[in-house]
Parts: C-alpha cells; structure tokens; sequence
C-alpha cells in the first residue's frame, strides 16, 4: 500500500509539472533588464538568425537534456533492477552528447547556456532520490516514459515546421534516439 501511494505520488506530481509547464509555455514573456542577455530575453532580441521560438527550443532542449543526464546518473546508481541501471548509463551517455551538441549551437547566439535542470525537473529529481527499489524503478520509468513522449512531440515540431536547417537536422538527427528511448523505457514498465 505504502508503495502505491509513493508511485502514485511521483506520478501525480510529475502529471502537474507537465501540466504546469505546458501552461507556462503560453504565458506572456516578462520584459528582461535592459543591456542583459538571456536564454528568456531571447524573445525580444532574436541573435544572428534564429528567432526567439528557436533559441527558446534550443534553451529548454538544453535544460531537459541536463535533467535526463542527472536523472540517467541517478537510475544507474539507485536502480533495483540491472536493466534500469543500464537504462540510466544509456541516458546519461546519449543526452551528455545531446547537451554538448546544443551547447555548440547556443554559443554563436550570444544568449547566456543553461548549467542546470529547470526548478521543476530539480523538484523531480529530489522526489525520485527519496525512493528506493521497486518504487524507484517503476516512478523513474513513468517519469522517463513521459518526459520522452514530451521531447518527441517538440522535435518532431521543430523537423517539420522550422525553416532553420540547422535547428531541424538537429531535432532529426535526435529524434530516433528519444524514441528508443521511449521505447526501453516502455519495455521496462
């Protein structure tokens, strides 16, 4: 029963988070300070020739990629199950590989690269830290489950509708590996 009601706790809190940031997405940006430039004043002053919605893609692509490199460094230690361990180095190896690729694309942007996981993937993180065995297990593979679902909707937006060649052999080229992803991670349940 304990078990159940920790799983269905890390589940529901990532359900509102999900939530939470699909609504955050559609509110208005705040003005930044003027003279400094930021991953969110990227909306204003677009750099070089990437609009605001790239470099904001390219922003959050970054942070989600920082949480899946902690959270695959987390499994692979904490996992009850080998294959989730396993699961966990593979994350860690791939979205290392993910972040350093979009870090080589912010550079020439001039906006300032994210160095951690948003807020709300470090509130994950800290939630999955507290459980052990079984419950880790099956709340990292619904977490990973559903955060690759998210990723994929996003990359699969930016192959087809995003007129920077650059941005969308980017989210071509990563899209096959967060869909395997996904589907270890379904394996896994």
């Amino acid at each position: 029963m304990q078990a159940t009601t920790n799983l269905s706790i890390v589940i529901a809190t990532a359900a509102l988070s999900l939530a939470a940031n699909a609504q955050t997405r559609n509110s208005p940006p705040t003005p930044p300070s003027p003279g400094i430039v930021t991953a969110e004043s990227a909306r204003e002053t677009p750099p070089n020739n990437k609009n605001a919605e790239d470099v904001e893609f390219l922003v959050d692509a970054m942070r989600t990629g920082l949480a899946e490199v902690q959270l695959g460094e987390l499994a692979a230690q904490r996992g009850d199950d080998a294959r989730v361990r396993d699961y966990g180095t593979r994350l860690k190896r791939d979205h290392s590989a993910q972040v350093a690729e979009i870090e080589r694309m912010l550079k020439p942007l001039q906006v300032t690269t994210p160095v951690e996981p948003s807020a709300q993937a470090q509130t994950h993180h800290a939630a999955l830290a507290r459980l052990s065995g079984e419950q880790f297990d099956a709340a990292f593979v619904e977490m990973m489950i559903a955060s690759h679902t998210e990723a994929i909707e996003k990359y699969g937006a930016q192959t087809h509708a995003n007129p920077d060649r650059t941005l969308a052999d980017f989210a071509s080229k990563t899209l096959p590996v967060l869909r395997e992803h996904l589907a270890v991670a379904e394996s896994l349940r």
